[in-house]
């Protein structure tokens, strides 16, 4: 697979984060998507198939009022992306012993993806 196919896939997935399309953004995942993410080096959420996927997808559409993620760098080696980026979110709920509906969260961070058969198979969030 290209770079420039992995990296207009991507894109796309991204977009439909951003604008909330939980049915778009899971049409660019391979069927046996694994997903990790990891938060100050422990992984804080495993997922494995896109079913499992997609329902944590849509219970995340409720945590926020408005959310971008903007790519910042991209490289690739062989079928893997790596790409820095900046997360900003507003809550629209309460987080227990965190910040409060209405506020503004923003971090940077980085996602590690893999493709098979012009899907993306792993995404590893890493904050």
């Amino acid at each position: 697979m290209e770079n420039n196919e992995m990296k207009s896939i991507v894109e796309s997935y991204f977009k439909a984060y951003n604008d909330f399309q939980v049915d778009k953004m899971v049409s660019y995942l391979h069927d046996n998507v694994e997903f990790r993410n990891v938060s100050q080096g422990h992984v804080t959420l495993s997922l494995s198939g896109k079913k499992s996927f997609t329902n944590q997808a849509n219970h995340a559409v409720d945590l926020f009022e408005k959310r971008e993620i903007t790519l910042k760098e991209i490289t690739f080696e062989d079928e893997v992306m790596d790409v820095k980026l900046n997360f900003m979110g507003i809550l629209a709920v309460d987080i227990p012993e965190g910040p409060s509906k209405g506020e503004k969260v923003e971090m940077d961070g980085r996602s590690i993806l893999k493709f098979k058969d012009e899907k993306i198979i792993y995404i590893e969030d890493i904050s």
